[in-house]
């Protein structure tokens, strides 16, 4: 994607484009009273159903490539990226009971290999790896997950980029892999009780996990004996009166209690179901969905949740279940910065904060108390600080736009840290300056934008600039290292990301600045950084790219439509630009909870303003 955005940006004047013709429809519907011309629903149609549309496709894609290969500085972009991308990369170590796991890349292989050891140095064993799935690279691991006591792996294989996994388990020691193939499951992962029994997972019965664009719903929750067939699982929860309700199992660390989100559609809220050692059923222990409410751990009856319930930046309360009436107890109350994550590990709780969308980590008594804060590199993002009840350091990660991915040990008792690796890089990122500005939009909110850019860049309105952006669904988007952009930065370009509402970058309140009515805001947000860094003379219109992907593909195509005399290029991935018939496809009726539903008539006409294929001139 970011090549296509340099060559738009570095492309001299080409001839004319002769397009295939798409075929205009008659198609005209009324909804709520206003009729909408849809002259393309044909191109709907799946291209393995649809000759038509293969074939326009297919026209479509020589007419790319012609493009492409017709810009003398092609091959030089081919192999500057081909260099930046061959460096080993490797994720965190982390152990279940004596055995440790890590994923691993020399550099070009089309997936990470997992491998498996008998401590964090020595971690060389080939546990699964996806490069021989298949011939040409369109198989891959969507997921895999160790037995408590790494006696068993499972690990799911997903076809040409679909949701759609099956699931497969062996024996770590032996490498024997079992009979049982588990299918109809999308977006799950085992969660595994403590004896390695078995494991609860989600699934979609009777689904076609074949289809691509067919719509899915009704979740279930079922539990999996190792060592029997999928037919023979058990039921644990179904709900045919709420088919928009998704299930996520977890099992406490020290196997005491069963607790499962249920979230209605991808909101971020959601209620609670537990299950505890000595029950036989599930039972409600939050029945609203007005608000987060997450587990970090367990020890006992005493279990710990991260919630934005009248907190909007989040804090981390506790409830004894023990006790004949549960009690709720804050834990760490509310603070400046936004809670983004938290572990119970080692006896302590360890978290991560967001400060204007840059990574702060303290490290806490289980009463709450902080104890002290994890020196950072840089202004960046950090990961990881998790781990089991009964370890006495932990791993973590951090990277940013100018540093390379590294991985660092922390000592819970002492807070002492170490760099345990750091990825060597091919690209020098010596005089690379990372910017963190904030803009104002069109409310008066203060939008933090980052800017990268070599420490020489001269403000002459004369740089090329590619602004990323996402804006929704409570997602921030974080600093972190990528070689692609590096590329980008190394040939003269300079690289922009604005947080923009829609993300949880300032918690619950940034995040429902741009959800439903206020997704306007998500667009002016990004027009309003677009339109800064012309002012500051950091490029001008014709200069500027902007990028985004899946609802961030939504947001390029609004942007887009409503101004296309700001931008001299425009990629929205995979974007979500039919605001209207969205619901109708995979699980586009689970993002009403973020968009609106278009069958309600006051949604529709919002829905019907901005809708990025609705509003093209």
């Amino acid at each position: 994607m970011l090549i296509s955005v340099i060559l738009c940006c570095a492309a001299e004047t080409v001839a004319p484009i002769n397009y295939p013709i798409a075929n205009r429809g008659s198609v005209v519907e009324e909804i709520h009273g206003v009729k909408v011309a849809d002259p393309y629903r044909w191109l709907e149609q799946d291209v393995r159903h649809s000759d038509e549309v293969r074939n326009w496709v297919t026209e479509e894609n020589k007419i790319t490539r012609a493009y492409l290969d017709s810009i003398p500085i092609l091959p030089i972009i081919t192999e500057s990226l081909t260099k930046a991308w061959n460096y080993p990369k490797q994720s965190s170590p982390y152990r279940r009971a004596n055995r440790w796991f890590q994923s691993r890349n020399t550099g070009l292989q089309n997936h990470s290999v997992i491998y498996t050891g008998n401590s964090s140095e020595s971690i060389n064993d080939v546990l699964i790896d996806p490069n021989t799935f298949s011939k040409d690279g369109t198989r891959s691991l969507s997921m895999y997950s160790p037995s408590p006591n790494g006696q068993f792996v499972t690990w799911g294989i997903a076809d040409a980029g679909s949701d759609w996994a099956r699931w497969y388990t062996k024996e770590i020691a032996s490498g024997k892999q079992l009979s049982e193939v588990m299918h109809e499951i999308k977006n799950s992962s085992p969660s595994w009780v403590p004896d390695e029994s078995g494991y609860y997972y989600s699934r979609y019965p009777g689904a076609n996990d074949e289809g691509h664009i067919e719509t899915t719903d009704a979740q279930e929750l079922w539990f999996h004996r190792i060592g029997t067939e999928q037919q023979d699982d058990t039921l644990i929860w179904s709900d045919k009166w709420h088919p928009n309700r998704f299930y996520g199992a977890s099992v406490t660390k020290d196997g005491g209690w069963l607790v499962v989100s249920v979230n209605e559609g991808t909101s971020s809220n959601n209620a609670l179901l537990i299950k505890g050692p000595d029950e036989d059923e599930l039972r409600w222990l939050i029945t609203t969905f007005d608000a987060s409410v997450e587990l970090i751990g367990g020890m006992g009856n005493v279990l710990w949740f991260k919630t934005d319930r009248n907190a909007p930046r989040g804090k981390i309360v506790s409830v004894d279940l023990g006790q004949e009436t549960p009690t709720w107890k804050e834990v760490i109350p509310e603070q400046e910065s936004i809670l983004r994550n938290a572990d119970i590990v080692g006896g302590k709780i360890t978290a991560t904060w967001l400060e204007d969308a840059a990574t702060k980590a303290t490290v806490h008594s289980l009463d709450g108390q902080q104890l002290y804060s994890v020196e950072m590199p840089g202004l960046g993002t950090a990961g990881g600080f998790g781990g089991q009840n009964d370890d006495t350091s932990v791993f973590w990660s951090f990277s940013s736009y100018n540093h390379p991915p590294s991985t660092y040990t922390l000592e819970l008792e002492t807070g002492k840290t170490k760099l345990f690796w750091k990825a060597d890089v091919p690209l020098d990122l010596s005089n690379m300056k990372v910017m963190r500005k904030f803009v104002e939009s069109t409310d008066g909110k203060k939008v933090p934008l980052f800017i990268v850019a070599h420490q020489d860049t001269v403000l002459d309105g004369n740089n090329p600039v590619l602004l990323y952006g996402y804006g929704g669904f409570d997602i921030p988007i974080l600093p972190y290292f990528s070689a692609s952009r590096a590329t980008w930065l190394n040939m003269g370009g300079v690289y922009a990301v604005g947080c923009i509402r829609g993300g949880s970058e300032y918690g619950r309140e940034w995040h429902e600045g741009g959800m439903l009515k206020n997704k306007q805001q998500v667009f002016d947000d990004f027009i309003a950084c677009s339109e800064w860094l012309i002012k500051n003379k950091w490029t001008r219109s014709e200069k500027l790219g902007i990028q985004g992907g899946s609802n961030g593909g939504l947001l390029v195509g609004a942007c887009m439509t409503q101004r296309p005399d700001l931008f001299g290029a425009c990629l929205p991935a995979v974007g979500v630009l039919d605001m209207i018939r969205f619901p109708l496809f995979t699980v586009g009726w689970a993002w009403t909870s973020d968009y609106g539903d278009p069958k309600n008539a006051d949604m529709f006409h919002y829905l019907l303003a901005y809708s990025p294929y609705h509003n093209i001139h």
